[in-house]
């Protein structure tokens, strides 16, 4: 059964295709994302949910607020500068990579868009200073950008390269497959959405994508080795989504070339007699996901419950290759899986979410004969923050409240997870040798953040947040028990927000 499933999975792949994305949660969103998001949810809107983002022409394009609206015809600007400031030693998830290094990290960054007509460039330049916590020495400082994007986008198409923090799935806490966990990498492709024609528009909205490009972080296995992903997304109706992602790595510096018949559907995934891995290999990543949502209160305005949402995730690490009969097809191996679930009430919005990643043998994310370091990038995983071997609870309490949008918009979420690691040393012969000790991570958050209207200042949102951790069994050594904690603080403001070149003031709406 596994195996029929995995080949009709691997053959869509193969043939189709990203949406930019940020964390779905994100109280620091100030394209209206979010709130266009729960629109969606609770009214049971024609929208696919699956690939979030925040990308302004998605956003308005989905009927959110945007400061591109009136502007779609011109030239224009948006410079959105940030300054985030942030205390402590605790490392945070889903934060595009960045793990704040040092006891006091600030940060300055701007985000900048210039459209003309079809065509966008972005880019997120920002600088960073670490100030070692107590017991260390020195100042560790970094210069980069975090989004650069270029491309062209028309209704539903998009073409385009660049890096930018990406969120594929239902799952708001970690997605099996790509969140913004590790430090983007670098992609190019097509994505496009919308309905098809004639009578096959009664089928539902659909969306695919498809992007090539190379994990460009270094490595302790292969440089730059390429990355592949592909992803499909399928509305039969509103209340239900239907999901298929792949991912593979394959090449890289001094890597012989890939077989691309086998790039494209692997019926051979595994090297033998290869001793000094000379011969070409590629890693694969794939899961399916459903996302179930019922808007109540849009059905029965009597309850005051705006929707219910459950989701399941399920995927596989490795590919094996199985016959059935004569016939050569790929099997998935190293099974995860993640369940959640969203219930909300007016302004309020409760999320749980387990995660396990536990099968040992085939290793999530890592161990691949040649990618030993897999779907990472500065060894953080590419999807789930827990990494391979690990399970994860996670619960969040979150209130919005102000007008519709996200300007004046306040919004507060309480939080907690716990996750479990084990230390797989390897495994031989069907068994799995693991370190005696376990590591658990217990942590509590708060998060507020506020909208500030424009006045003195331009508009703009001010947040802030703390978290507080308790490891015990840390990196799997006994007695490595540990507090940790992390408080931070950002102010972004909008200086030039839907106002194009030579215009003294924006559209009325805007």
């Amino acid at each position: 059964m596994r195996g029929m499933f995995a080949a009709s999975l691997l053959s869509i792949l193969s043939v189709v295709v990203p949406g930019a994305a940020a964390d779905p949660l994100d109280i620091t969103d100030t394209s209206g994302a979010v709130e266009a998001d729960r629109r969606a949810r609770d009214d049971a809107e024609d929208r696919l949910l699956g690939a979030p983002t925040e990308d302004l022409f998605e956003v308005e394009r989905r009927g959110g607020y945007s400061p591109l609206s009136g502007w779609r015809d011109g030239v224009w600007v948006l410079v959105e500068p940030k300054l985030h400031l942030s205390l402590g030693d605790g490392v945070p998830d889903n934060n595009g990579g960045e793990e704040e290094p040092g006891g006091l990290t600030p940060q300055l960054s701007a985000m900048g868009v210039l459209v003309a007509g079809p065509f966008e460039i972005r880019a997120t330049p920002w600088i960073r200073t670490g100030f070692v916590n107590a017991g260390g020495q020195g100042v560790a400082g970094r210069v980069d950008v975090k989004d650069l994007w270029a491309g062209v986008r028309a209704g539903g198409l998009s073409v385009g390269f660049g890096r930018e923090d990406r969120w594929l799935g239902p799952s708001r806490h970690g997605s099996l497959t790509l969140s913004d966990n590790a430090i983007p990498p670098w992609l190019g492709g097509v994505s496009g959405e919308g309905h098809l024609p004639w009578v096959l528009s009664k089928l539902g909205r659909l969306r695919g994508e498809l992007d090539v490009g190379w994990l460009g972080e270094p490595r302790g296995d292969v440089t730059n080795p390429g990355l592949m992903v592909g992803d499909v997304r399928w509305l039969p109706v509103p209340e239900l989504e239907i999901g298929v992602t792949r991912m593979t790595i394959f090449g890289g510096e001094d890597r012989p070339p890939v077989d691309f018949g086998q790039l494209l559907l692997p019926t051979e995934p595994h090297i033998y007699d290869d001793p000094d891995q000379l011969l070409p290999d590629q890693d694969e990543l794939a899961a399916l996901d459903f996302r179930l949502c019922l808007p109540l209160h849009h059905w029965l305005a009597s309850i005051p419950i705006q929707h219910v949402e459950a989701y399941w995730q399920y995927g596989g690490e490795d590919v094996i290759a199985r016959k059935l009969g004569p016939i050569p097809y790929p099997s998935l191996a190293g099974v995860a899986n993640i369940y959640g679930g969203e219930v909300t009430a007016g302004p309020i919005s409760a999320n749980v979410e387990y995660s396990r990643l536990m099968d040992d043998t085939f290793r999530w994310y890592v161990g691949h004969r040649v990618y030993h370091e897999g779907f990472t990038q500065d060894q953080r995983p590419l999807g789930n923050p827990g990494g391979t071997d690990s399970e994860t609870i996670w619960g969040r309490l979150g209130w919005t409240a102000g007008p519709e949008g996200p300007v004046y918009g306040l919004r507060a979420a309480l939080w907690a997870d716990r996750t479990h690691r084990v230390g797989v040393i390897e495994s031989r012969n069907d068994k799995v040798f693991t370190l005696e000790t376990e590591e658990t991570r217990w942590r509590a958050g708060a998060e507020v953040s506020i909208a500030t209207p424009p006045g003195p200042a331009p508009r703009g949102r001010l947040s802030g947040g703390y978290t507080l951790e308790h490891i015990s069994g840390e990196d799997f050594v006994p007695g490595a028990d540990r507090f940790a904690h992390r408080a931070w603080l950002s102010w972004s403001v909008d200086i030039a927000g839907g106002r194009p070149f030579g215009a003294s003031q924006a559209p009325d709406g805007v």
